[in-house]
């Protein structure tokens, strides 16, 4: 039985001088991130931390992210990212719904919770920093260097916890999806057969690690290969500096971040020219935008659908070979998903549950060893989600012919703003707290650059007064960057539907047709 663990303690072994990372200008071979985890493991267990405890982490994109992960999977300990972009009543329900054990933040990040750190730690959190200035009580690297022995490695099963990876969830705080061992061990393994990475890629990993991009940044458990991080944050201009100065070869962006990165590109003199492929995926992506990666970077794309309760486990993929027949005469492959990965069945069911014939439209439900056991402390939410061995993914969608995937609607109204998913619930939770605020609905507007932004549709208690930025005030503090309205549209009654629900459905549309009432350039 081979656990994630094993496949970092063989690259150590058998690649120990070989790149793994590239943070800035800080390099990680195998062997350092076998030798560093070890170090971190041991110092945790000095602290009292071992197999099922949580340890959370706060911070952008650096490598020592990644040696707290390797660390936790030496310990068996269960790993929970906290986005930098959540709001700080967010960051806590993580903490406070984990039950979590320790909490590593990046100097950076620590103002983000500063007037939550003394109660924390009174709580009995134990508070790690890394990063000049930090101010908290354990130092990261002091540990590394203190921790004078091998950690002790507690037995593990294959159904064992390994991660609780937080989505946003549909009664206003993110949910936490539980991954096992076993999930992430597959998730890594077919992933990295289905894209065909390579030893002697470097691979580019820009995405934020706080959640699934996380197993995209550590593929080179499968084969030892190097991984190039964003110095902190995906900017696009960076990212190209940083795939020209280190020859990339791969690498992986949502649909936003490869707009912006072509725009760059376009408008410079960047030598790309070791980038042999590129893969994408997180939210729908254009034809047009597709055609143009192809054009300007002039090499290999496959396209990815994927969900964090199936541990990041990629399950279809639209590939390069299915690009050029796309180019060649069947463009409405580009509005495909793909076919499904290898390692799972897909399946599209009605509202009875049973299956449909190709082409007709339903829900996608998925069945393999990456799907999750269910969510943290969410039992009637895990009741909607799982069917005996199935996963229903509430996504909309149909299989064709020949078997690719297509979708047609996202979770419900989900909206999906530059890659980062919100629930209109999250939103209307908050504005119906403002006391103005007489009913709201929130959608997704198209927008140019980040393919939906969040509008809030709202109408007044009569005699109450309030105004488009007094909103959109009221709402940074209580909301994730990524949640927080970017428009608000005033109405005297909201419509309503026979039941007297709330026309969601309506309010969107009306939107999307006229786009020249938005305060931005459309899609």
């Amino acid at each position: 039985m081979i656990l994630p663990r094993d496949l970092l303690r063989r690259c150590g072994a058998a690649l120990a001088d070989h790149l793994a990372f590239i943070d800035g200008d800080r390099r990680r071979t195998w062997g350092d991130m076998d030798r560093r985890a070890d170090r971190l493991a041991a110092a945790l267990q000095g602290l009292g931390i071992g197999k099922g405890d949580v340890c959370a982490v706060l911070a952008h994109d650096r490598v020592e992210v990644v040696e707290h992960w390797y660390a936790c999977l030496k310990l068996g300990a269960l790993r929970v990212g906290i986005n930098w972009r959540y709001a700080a009543r967010e960051m806590l329900h993580l903490l406070h719904d984990s039950s979590a054990r320790a909490l590593l933040v990046e100097a950076s990040c620590v103002p983000l919770l500063a007037g939550e750190l003394d109660a924390l730690r009174r709580a009995g959190l134990i508070l790690i920093g890394f990063g000049a200035g930090h101010g908290l009580p354990l130092d990261y690297d002091t540990l590394l260097a203190k921790a004078d022995r091998r950690p002790t490695l507690p037995a593990l099963a294959e159904d064992d916890l390994i991660a609780i990876s937080y989505t946003t969830g549909t009664t206003g705080l993110p949910k936490g999806a539980l991954w096992t061992q076993r999930g992430v061990r597959d998730a890594l393994v077919y992933s990295s057969l289905m894209l065909g990475l390579r030893q002697s890629d470097l691979y580019y990993a820009p995405f934020p690690m706080a959640g699934v991009p996380l197993l995209c940044a550590t593929l080179g458990l499968v084969n030892g290969m190097a991984v190039l991080l964003p110095d902190g944050d995906f900017d696009a201009a960076r990212s190209l500096e940083l795939m020209a100065e280190h020859r990339a070869t791969t690498g992986i962006f949502v649909p936003t971040m490869l707009q912006r990165v072509l725009e760059h590109h376009a408008a410079g003199h960047h030598d790309l020219s070791a980038l042999r492929m590129v893969s994408y995926g997180s939210s729908p992506a254009t034809p047009q935008l597709i055609r143009g990666a192809m054009s300007q970077l002039g090499c290999e794309m496959i396209q990815l659908y994927g969900l964090t309760e199936a541990t990041a486990g990629w399950l279809s993929f639209l590939q390069h070979e299915d690009h050029l027949q796309a180019l060649g005469g069947r463009p409405e492959l580009l509005g495909s998903c793909g076919r499904p990965a290898l390692h799972v069945d897909l399946s599209i069911r009605g509202p009875d549950g049973m299956a449909l014939p190709a082409g007709e439209i339903g829900e996608i439900w998925v069945q393999g060893s990456v799907t999750t056991p269910g969510y943290l402390n969410r039992p009637d939410e895990n009741a909607e989600l799982l069917s005996g061995s199935w996963l229903r993914t509430h996504d909309l969608g149909r299989i064709d012919e020949e078997g690719y995937l297509y979708l047609t609607d996202r979770k419900k109204f989900l909206i999906i703003t530059g890659g980062y998913n919100v629930y209109p619930v999250t939103v209307e939770a908050v504005l119906a707290e403002h006391p103005a605020v007489r009913e709201v609905a929130v959608v997704g507007a198209p927008h140019r650059d980040w393919g939906e932004a969040v509008v809030a549709i709202v109408s007044l208690r009569p005699g109450q007064r309030a105004t488009v930025d007094e909103l959109l005030a009221f709402c940074r503090p209580r909301l994730g960057r990524f949640e927080q309205p970017k428009h608000v549209v005033f109405m005297d009654e909201l419509p309503k539907g026979a039941t007297g629900k709330i026309a969601k459905a309506n309010l969107r549309d009306g939107l999307r047709a006229d786009p020249a009432s938005l305060p931005w350039p459309a899609a």
